[in-house]
């Protein structure tokens, strides 16, 4: 019996191959509620669905090599062979970083020697966050980060983490220190405590170590967290894998409940192409969530080789938003800058911001492509931001796979409202201007650190090296003074509600779309 296979360029791959071998990377040492997943009874690892899901998964025909970590358990290996689920090998390799990206790599390499002939397929569990910077915390000294005594930290309500306004080394009247950063150049005093997953760069480095050591290169990554579906991810990632699937707000933890159900539609039709795949880990994630009510999500799915040309249309637009606020002065550039913040403003935006699950400025992830939409107006043709707008915007096209609107779960009186023309999320810090900065904007803008300063940031993501995103930012906060640091935190994963009932839809949205639809094709300048 041959099992389920995947065609490349309508062919199978070149010599004999032992179907999909299925790696799933789970991280959950950091969050009891993953961990214990869905109501705290999961103690044994047996007992936790996403085990079941996954041994569903291999009695559809497909390969399982999975690293699970708990809270207060070992970190285990699961193996089940496809089409045998009752052959389900599980082996502790006692306690691993799951934050390095020699695990990852590990892993990989390992599946790729176990089932050599095999397409691999790669899904990240646990939490995602867009851009999360890499972070040597041995240099986060008390010494570092005060510069040997020269800058003074004050902790104030809310988690801010302010100068004071007579620090000898805060430029006034400027939102970044001459090290590029808004706060310091050795970094932030806080970080997150817990659930702090892979750095950005730690992915893209896992990948390329994995693919260098002769794992098999990944025919698609499911981001199945939160954020994930992110410029800076997926530029990081996509030298080394197909195709990516993921989510750019909150998606709600299901352990994996969509899993059997994609590999039945791949067991039902024989074959299926990388692309076709990638569509059905979106659909039917949307699929489980939206049958409850009350869970809305938005997916999308990109061939990772269309990057580089999403990339350089950012930077496009980027020096054209430079030249509109560099090239005037005093009342007009202060009209630029509140245009340009009118056009952040109109945009999608992902809460990460606030914990009340509200989407909407001043959160610090907006989406790509309702930006460019945003953009693509008369009002901005000067400097060419209009034709720059345009350009991105038909560069993100056809990337949306879904897009719910509905009130979640978490918070009944707000509106998730994902039907118009969305993309990917970008980081945003502080889209308003008030001064008050992401904790992760000091490693985000130091795109050329002093060599003479301490590496709290030992490796930069190479967006943020090649656009001129940053130097936007930078520019459009000219003249912003600086007020304090948000609170270090990765959002919490909501999860799947399987228990209130019934769902409340109370004023549910209508299901008709607000303006135009997302169409890849030609978009009307100005509409």
């Amino acid at each position: 019996m041959r099992l389920p296979y995947l065609t490349h360029n309508g062919t199978p791959a070149k010599g004999p191959r032992d179907g999909v071998v299925f790696v799933v990377y789970a991280p959950f040492g950091a969050d009891a509620v993953l961990s214990a997943y869905p109501d705290g009874a999961s103690h044994d690892l047996s007992q936790h669905p996403l085990i079941q899901n996954l041994l569903e998964v291999a009695a559809r025909g497909v390969h399982v090599v999975a690293l699970v970590d708990r809270v207060n358990s070992d970190t285990h290996l699961i193996q089940i062979p496809a089409a045998r689920p009752a052959d389900l090998q599980v082996t502790s390799r006692w306690k691993l970083d799951m934050a390095s990206p020699r695990t990852l790599a590990g892993l990989l390499r390992y599946a790729s020697e176990q089932h050599p002939t095999a397409d691999l397929v790669l899904s990240l569990e646990g939490h995602g966050a867009g851009f999360l910077p890499e972070i040597d915390r041995a240099q986060l000294s008390v010494r570092n980060l005060t510069d040997d005594g020269k800058n003074v930290w004050v902790i104030r309500q809310q988690g801010s983490v302010p100068l004071p306004q007579g620090s000898p080394i805060l430029p006034q009247g400027s939102p970044i220190l001459p090290q590029g950063s808004p706060i310091l150049p050795q970094g932030s005093p806080i970080l997150p405590a817990g659930q702090m997953p892979m750095s950005t760069y730690g992915l893209g480095r896992a990948l390329k170590d994995a693919l260098d050591a002769g794992a098999h290169k990944p025919v698609l990554i499911h981001f199945n967290n939160c954020f994930n579906l992110s410029v800076e991810v997926l530029h990081t990632v996509a030298p080394y894998a197909g195709y990516a699937v993921g989510y750019p707000n909150y998606n709600f933890f299901t352990a994996g409940a969509a899993y059997p159900e994609v590999f039945a539609r791949l067991k039902k039709q024989k074959t299926a192409t990388p692309a076709e795949l990638a569509h059905w880990f979106a659909e039917e994630n949307h699929a489980a969530l939206a049958a409850k009510g009350n869970h809305p999500t938005a997916g999308g799915v990109v061939e990772l080789a269309r990057m580089h040309e999403i990339v350089e249309r950012i930077d496009d637009l980027a020096d054209a938003l430079l030249a509109s606020l560099r090239n005037t002065s005093g009342a007009a550039r202060a009209q630029v800058a509140d245009d340009i913040q009118a056009a952040i403003v109109q945009a999608q935006q992902y809460d990460t911001t606030h914990g009340d699950f509200t989407l909407e400025t001043p959160d610090e992830m907006t989406d790509l492509r309702s930006l460019a939409a945003a953009l693509d107006d008369p009002k901005y043709a000067g400097f060419g931001v209009q034709a720059a707008a345009h350009a991105l915007w038909k560069a993100t096209g056809g990337i949306k796979a879904y897009g719910d609107a509905d009130r979640p779960w978490v918070n009944f009186d707000a509106v998730w409202d994902f039907r118009s023309e969305l993309a990917m999320n970008i980081f945003l810090p502080d889209p308003l201007r008030k001064g008050l900065w992401d904790w992760r904007a000091p490693y985000y803008l130091d795109v050329n650190p002093d060599p003479s300063k301490p590496r709290v940031q030992p490796h930069i993501i190479d967006f943020v090296k090649v656009t001129d995103w940053v130097d936007f930012i930078i520019e459009y906060h000219k003249d912003v003074p600086f007020v304090g640091l948000l609170p270090a935190h990765i959002p919490d994963f909501p999860v799947f509600n399987a228990k209130f009932e019934p769902p409340r839809k109370p004023d549910r949205p209508d299901q008709k779309p607000p303006g135009k639809p997302d169409d890849p094709g030609q978009r009307p300048r100005g509409a």
